[in-house]
């Protein structure tokens, strides 16, 4: 886009206090030349006469004179001199609204704007309706915030020049900034009746609609402005700005292309179409735009970890790494980037580089109790649970109000089987957030590994309310019923609710067989367990425990005691299979089964 049109469309007027000075021009004194010789014989009056000119003549000059001192030092940047030097050619000529201008000015260049206000106000009192005058008040105001004397200056400005579309702009953009946005819109549409044919004001107006939340209204007037002027580029990308606010997402695309086909190093607008690919999930689109981003400027850290986060989105954590370590190569000190490139390398499975990278943050950094999150998370992977609960516990007290933090604690006690500590830190973060279902599911398994059974419940029911298709809360508190041999007719109900959300979870599967052994149908058990074995991809100890059990209760007992081997393959340090296992071989050897 060419600098001329990209001046057509400047929101905010820039430069209000040098029109408003001159706006009228200096009237300068005639060259004053030798003084007239007085006639002898002349008569007195005509000598009084011609003296009192004279020195109207003379105190023109000076002032000039003076005037013209001040307009040097000003040049100079010396303001307290300039002013001075006004206030003399004011002391002579007191009547110069010009000058009263002029002086207004400089008192807001040294920045008094009290002094600015008083000189501006003295030009309207010997002028009250000199235009320049109010447009300068007006400007000082609203540089002062008081918005409503700005306003009345320039309602006021409008009335004596009905024809100034640069005070309507500057009128509405007032209005905008107090959020008078229905005010804003009456001065667009009134500057229109004094210019129908102008695009700056149509596209203003549309702006105003865009900022206002009415994207269907500024879509219109863009199409309008674009109907008149198909090379208005600014009203292209604004229209595709509002089809974006609309959610009309593959329209805004294409008009953004169409806009960045005319004007392809428009840096920002190549911006908003990565952004809205990003919207779109488009992340191959969204990453050749940042890379075009990045090849008009080759320094900008933004556009480098924009690439860096599609990369880790992409789960391409190579290339994320590289991104965000080219950054650190510059910019050593940006913590930001340094906990990201610490993320990366933890998802990417590198937990020691991880931990490397995440030590380097300091507590003076933001990201200071993040990282000591991270670094805890790290270390409970590898089971060095101390050093991950002091640093869990510190980070909790710089961040109090994150559940994130004491419900990772909670599953490190839990871990440990230390389950007080874990339900005192489960009920902490489920504290801070009531309705976190994964706090509740894993409060209510702390409770019922702590035998606290009636508690468990109580969870797990609240959390069914909190989330109705939680399909693993409903296996959990069924099997629990069954486990405890209670409310069983409940359990097989609430399992078969899970397995009507996920119908071939070997686990569940599992649960409704055990419920159905609980309850004496050790057919219809044997039937679930074997399609649990079937579904379950991976061997599970529990299973094979189940299927063995109900095997011997059927008195099937070599079929049991293959079983319990198969659990006890898997986990040879389970006690109670133990047990079982010698009770049926003894069982065999006394000539049972």
């Amino acid at each position: 886009m060419n600098a001329s049109r990209l001046g057509r469309v400047r929101h905010c007027l820039c430069g209000l206090v040098g029109l408003a000075v001159f706006g009228q021009g200096c009237v300068v004194a005639q060259t004053v030349g030798p003084e007239p010789a007085i006639r002898r014989g002349a008569p007195v009056a005509a000598v009084a006469s011609t003296t009192k000119a004279a020195e109207r003549e003379a105190g023109k000059t000076e002032a000039y004179y003076q005037f013209m001192r001040s307009l040097l030092a000003e040049q100079t940047g010396d303001y307290q001199t300039a002013i001075t030097w006004q206030k003399g050619a004011l002391r002579i000529d007191p009547q110069s609204v010009v000058m009263h201008n002029h002086l207004a000015f400089l008192y807001m260049k040294r920045g008094d704007l009290r002094g600015a206000i008083n000189a501006g106000e003295d030009a309207l009192a010997l002028e009250p309706e000199n235009l320049q005058a109010h447009l300068f008040l007006a400007a000082v105001y609203q540089s002062l915030h008081n918005l409503s004397a700005a306003e009345r200056y320039l309602r006021e400005a409008v009335d004596l020049n009905p024809n100034r579309i640069e005070t309507y702009l500057q009128l509405a953009a007032l209005y905008a900034e107090a959020k008078k946005a229905q005010e804003a819109i009456a001065v667009y549409r009134r500057a229109l009746d004094v210019d129908p044919g102008s695009l700056v004001i149509r596209y203003n107006l549309g702006r105003l609609y865009l900022e206002e939340g009415q994207p269907e209204q500024a879509s219109q007037i863009f199409r309008e402005i674009l109907e008149r002027d198909s090379e208005f580029d600014p009203a292209l990308a604004a229209l595709g700005m509002s089809l974006e606010a609309q959610g009309r997402l593959d329209e805004a695309r294409e008009t953004y292309q169409r806009a960045l086909d005319d004007d392809p190093r428009n840096g920002e607008l190549r911006e908003r179409l990565a952004q809205l690919l990003l919207r779109q999930k488009d992340l191959d689109a969204a990453l050749v735009e940042y890379r075009r981003l990045l090849d008009q400027e080759p320094n900008n850290s933004s556009f480098k970890l924009r690439i860096g986060f599609i990369y880790y989105e992409k789960r391409a954590y190579g290339e994320a790494v590289r991104a965000f370590r080219d950054i650190l190569q510059q910019e050593p000190s940006n913590y930001e980037v340094r906990y990201y490139l610490g993320l990366t390398l933890e998802d990417d499975k590198r937990p020691d580089e991880a931990l490397e990278e995440l030590t380097q943050i300091p507590k003076s950094s933001p990201r200071y109790p993040d990282a000591l999150f991270h670094r805890g998370y790290i270390l409970s992977q590898k089971e060095r649970y101390a050093e991950a609960s002091d640093l869990l516990s510190t980070a909790g007290a710089l961040k109090p109000n994150e559940g994130t933090i004491p419900y990772l604690l909670g599953l490190i006690y839990f871990q440990q089987k230390s389950y007080a500590q874990a339900i005192a830190q489960l009920e902490r973060a489920l504290g801070l957030e009531p309705s976190n279902a994964a706090y509740l599911y894993q409060l209510g398994s702390a409770f019922e590994r702590s035998r606290q059974i009636d508690k468990a419940e109580t969870i797990f029911r609240r959390l069914l309310v909190v989330d109705p298709k939680n399909a693993d809360a409903y296996n959990y508190l069924g099997y629990m019923f069954a486990d405890e041999g209670i409310k069983l007719d409940e359990s097989v109900a609430l399992v078969k609710q899970a397995l009507a959300l996920q119908p071939d979870n070997g686990a569940f599967v599992d649960s409704l067989g055990w419920a159905y052994y609980k309850k004496g149908m050790v057919d219809e058990a044997l039937v679930e367990l074997k399609r649990a074995v079937e579904l379950t991809k991976k061997e599970d100890p529990t299973i094979f425990e189940h299927l063995g059990d109900v095997y011997f209760r059927k008195q099937m007992v070599p079929e049991a005691i293959r079983e319990w081997e198969r659990s006890l393959a898997i986990d040879g340090a389970n006690e109670a299979v133990q047990r079982k296992l010698r009770k049926a071989r003894d069982v065999i050897s006394q000539g049972g089964g």
